[in-house]
């Protein structure tokens, strides 16, 4: 009989396992988050969840749409104006846009027409802004976005700092600066009260479209903030022999005066300076009194340095001239119209006035030669290119005497009768509204009848 054996199960032996092995699982999972994190920093602002950065907007700002005749700027001054807004955001500014402008200006190369946008915002930060940070941000484009001009001013008696933004390109071999933003900074404080009366400016000038394009109950907010314009104080001669219109210049520094001044029952022409701590206030207080307004545009005299640092200059490009023309119309609400601070080099240049006219021309508005240089080809440009114009015949007070200032309002009065009208200038000072205040009662004797400049022109 055979015996049988029972045989142990072998045991399996189990693989060797590498020194180190255990840290593979982990390695692995180290690279997969890696991964991760790679894939979510080269996603970026292209996940549709979230907004691109006020840098990267900057940066990916498009350039004019030109099609020969045409350069538009629209869409591009839009994408810069989005740009700031995003980057204020990131500052935690608080904002409110005030006016969003459609603008337009000749392309004298090509005959065209150069389109753009400009916003106005008001601005309040928690701490005081920073003009090294916006410089900073916007050099992100790449040297397409500047600060064009820093401005202080005074709205309703508070302060605030107007920065202006422009677009900078080369059209046509000449550099162009598009302002397409006007931030108006404003202490904290005094956000309140500011907001409301810059709103109140700039909702005088929006343009009829604007109107049409809001609802009724819009309509009778912007209305009703308004300031009223009073009717024209007026007293006539019980026979007219003549029509004499006096333009007041350099308005918007001395508010007492320029009180005075409204006082006096006649039609009087405002010509408001631009860039000056009254500068609005003057405008809407001669507005309010039933006056007419003009911008008093500082333009560069003959061998001397001008009065203002911002001023139409003989260097500037053509389109220069028309930028800096339309931002210091921007300055004074209300106006109608303008004529020259100084200007005796600017007027007798006839592509300057060009230039200039061409500006005034789409804004609708009228000017007056002051003729501070008999070479002036001022009033012969704008009439030429449909502009309507006229011109100054006599200053009344370069001596400021009240006496004499009299005096020369005789002779204004005379030249009326004896060529049917005549136009005077004289400034916002105190004697000169103490003559005027005096002259009145005996121009209308003579049968002077004064009127608004605009009256005058054709």
């Amino acid at each position: 009989m055979k015996q049988t054996t029972t045989r142990r199960p072998r045991k399996t032996r189990q693989p060797r396992r590498p020194k180190g092995s255990s840290s593979r699982p982990w390695i692995v999972l180290l690279c997969l988050i890696a991964l991760c994190i790679g894939a979510y920093w080269l996603a970026g602002d292209r996940d549709t969840g979230r907004e691109p950065s006020s840098d990267r907007q900057m940066e990916q700002i498009e350039t004019v749409r030109d099609d020969g005749k045409d350069a538009v700027y629209t869409d591009t001054s839009q994408e810069l104006s989005d740009a700031i807004a995003a980057w204020l955001k990131e500052q935690d500014a608080d904002t409110q846009e005030l006016k969003r402008e459609e603008r337009r200006e000749e392309r004298q190369a090509t005959g065209g027409t150069i389109y753009w946008t400009t916003r106005s915002t008001a601005v309040t930060l928690s701490e005081p802004f920073s003009r090294k940070k916006l410089e900073k941000f916007l050099q992100k484009s790449g040297g397409k976005a500047s600060i064009y001009r820093v401005t202080q001013t005074k709205l309703d008696g508070q302060d605030a700092v107007e920065y202006d933004i422009a677009y900078f390109d080369t059209l046509d071999g000449d550099p162009l600066y598009l302002v397409t933003d006007k931030l108006y900074v404003l202490p904290v404080q005094e956000k309140s009260g500011l907001v409301k009366n810059i709103k109140d400016i700039f909702t005088e000038s929006s343009s009829p479209d604007d109107e049409k394009d809001k609802p009724a109950e819009e309509k009778k907010a912007v209305t009703e903030s308004k300031p009223k314009q009073a009717a024209p104080k007026q007293s006539h001669p019980a026979q007219v022999q003549g029509r004499l219109a006096i333009v007041i210049d350099d308005c918007g520094v001395d508010l007492d005066t320029l009180s005075r001044m409204n006082s006096i029952p006649v039609p009087l022409t405002y010509a408001v300076m631009p860039y000056k701590a009254h500068t609005a206030e003057a405008a809407a207080s001669g507005y309010s009194a039933g006056r007419k307004i003009f911008v008093h545009m500082p333009m560069q005299p003959l061998n001397t340095t001008s009065s203002e640092e911002i001023f139409i200059g003989g260097d500037m490009s053509d389109s220069k001239i028309q930028a800096t023309a339309n931002e210091i119309l921007d300055q004074v609400p209300y106006a109608v119209g303008m004529n020259n601070h100084q200007g005796s080099m600017a007027t007798a240049d006839e592509r300057i006035m060009k230039s200039v006219m061409s500006v005034m021309r789409q804004r609708g508005l009228a000017f007056l030669d002051s003729r501070t240089n008999s070479a002036s080809v001022g009033e012969q440009t704008a009439s030429a290119m449909g502009v309507m114009t006229g011109r100054n015949n006599l200053f009344i007070d370069n001596d400021s005497d009240v006496a004499s200032i009299k005096e020369r309002l005789r002779q204004g009065g005379d030249m009326a009768i004896r060529n049917g009208s005549a136009v005077v200038i004289g400034h916002c000072r105190p004697n000169t509204a103490q003559a005027l205040s005096e002259m009145v009662d005996e121009l209308h004797a003579k049968g002077v009848d004064i009127v608004f400049v605009t009256d005058l022109m054709s």
